[in-house]
């Protein structure tokens, strides 16, 4: 018979192989596997992927691309409670004072029609002279022309803020078999985590270099409507490119 000449050693390392190899693999956080597959669409601009997986975009033609990484660390969970009511109401109360706004503005021009339409005739006539009754009605019209792009500004503005808030949400909550995200009647909290990346980061010079990346990562949970509802992970917010 021949006898193998593998030494021991040898022998216990390749029988320990799968199982050191096993533990490796399970050792990984499971922030890896996320990273790793975000960064990926990324690269590739998969746009639907991203979107599923991120409220934040990572365009290479701009920002660059990661094509390797290391996780150096993984925070801890912090949970911030959301407050939609606060921001309907906001934007509530901006809608409303639009509104009256408009209808006062109106019925000052329809009370004042004839001359406001000849002074908008005479502005495009930097000699024009103004009557008595066009020099009483112009520094008030003007006044709420000018009031008015504040107004329209006050309601894009609280808009801006509920699709800021809400999208992190929605991305978090909208899932295939379940209900639609619905800022109205949805209470809860998000819950964040910041990952911390060593990154090779390809800029769009196609130059590569190491950063130092955070990448933050939240889900929500609470109810919508009394039934309780967990999202998914996403990534929020990615610092340091």
């Amino acid at each position: 018979m021949i006898q193998s000449r593998m030494p021991i050693a040898l022998k216990v390392a390749v029988l320990l192989f799968p199982v050191v190899a096993l533990e490796i693999a399970c050792s990984r956080p499971p922030e890896q596997q996320m990273l790793t597959q975000f960064f990926r669409a990324a690269r590739n601009r998969d746009n639907n992927t991203t979107a599923m997986m991120a409220s934040v975009s990572l365009d290479p033609r701009t920002q660059g691309s990661v094509e390797d990484f290391t996780i150096t660390s993984v925070g801890p969970e912090q949970t911030v409670p959301l407050n939609f009511k606060a921001l309907l109401d906001a934007a509530e109360q901006a809608r409303v004072a639009e509104a009256e706004f408009q209808a006062q503005k109106r019925a000052y021009s329809n009370a004042n029609i004839t001359v406001i339409e000849q002074i908008l005739k005479l502005e495009n006539d930097p000699t024009a002279k103004l009557t008595r009754e066009q020099q009483a009605v112009k520094p008030i019209w003007d006044k709420w022309r000018a009031d008015t792009a504040t107004f329209v500004k006050n309601l894009g503005t609280t808009k801006a803020a509920i699709t800021a808030a809400t999208g992190p949400a929605a991305a978090s909550l909208d899932q295939p078999g379940q209900d639609k995200f619905d800022v109205k009647t949805f209470d809860g909290n998000m819950v964040n985590k910041d990952v911390a990346i060593k990154a090779q980061v390809k800029d769009p010079l196609d130059q590569t270099s190491e950063k130092d990346l955070v990448i933050t990562m939240s889900r929500i949970v609470g109810t919508q409507g009394g039934t309780p509802r967990e999202g998914k992970w996403i990534i929020t917010k990615i610092a340091g490119l």
